[in-house]
């Protein structure tokens, strides 16, 4: 059974805080990054050398329009949602400021569209139909769930001492290859277009073998208590 994604996350910081919370600062800190909005909590395990930190990202992002081309007229629906729970290990090699950091995070980033109705045709595969013989034609792109994350950063998220503090990242998460589906509720069984579409949906998915990452850049602002 599928976990809430926040349920997750507090589980997680429930885990973290007990074990260092009565010794060193809690940092908790929101951010904006390329994985969306976000909230995170930081304790130190070896103060000055090694952070644990855990928290969740979000976006969603949604909109509505016309592709229009060489008298095709087919609205769609597009939607983007990014979700990411990290968990991650923060080494400070230099004992300063500098750091890398490791982990993994929980990745339900996905996208998707839908396409119906109109006047218009679509071409699948070389082959054209009109928007009646496709019906509502569907794309989504989903990612790795469990995906790893490998960067380096400036400013200590579990500050040393209660306060203020600022911290920038710069990294990579390992999303692997994107999986890509399409479908055509193809209300007249067209067999043709079947083949179209799982033939469309192979070149699609081969053209996006090699987006394998998903560049991490983010600033991040926070509190230790």
């Amino acid at each position: 059974m599928k976990q809430n994604p926040i349920r997750l996350a507090a589980l997680a910081a429930a885990c973290l805080l007990p074990a260092a919370a009565w010794a060193w600062p809690v940092n908790v800190s929101v951010g904006a990054s390329t994985l969306g909005l976000g909230v995170q909590v930081a304790t130190a395990i070896i103060p000055g050398t090694l952070d644990a930190a855990v928290g969740l990202n979000r976006y969603d992002n949604s909109r509505a329009g016309t592709y229009t081309s060489n008298g095709d007229n087919i609205p769609y629906t597009g939607s983007l949602r990014m979700e990411t729970i990290p968990v991650l290990l923060d080494y400070y090699p230099f004992h300063g400021a500098f750091r890398v950091t490791g982990g993994m995070m929980i990745n339900e980033n996905d996208m998707s569209a839908v396409a119906s109705g109109g006047s218009g045709t679509y071409t699948i595969n070389g082959d054209t139909y009109t928007a009646q013989q496709v019906g509502t034609f569907t794309g989504k792109i989903g990612w790795r769930r469990v995906a790893p994350y490998l960067g380096i950063g400036w400013g200590s998220k579990a500050a040393r001492q209660s306060g203020f503090s600022m911290g920038f990242d710069l990294g990579v998460l390992v999303t692997g290859s994107p999986e890509i589906t399409l479908h055509a509720s193809n209300p007249g069984n067209n067999a043709q277009l079947a083949s179209d579409v799982a033939a469309a949906q192979a070149k699609a998915n081969n053209r996006a073998s090699s987006y394998r990452f998903w560049p991490v850049i983010g600033l991040r602002v926070g509190y230790a208590f």
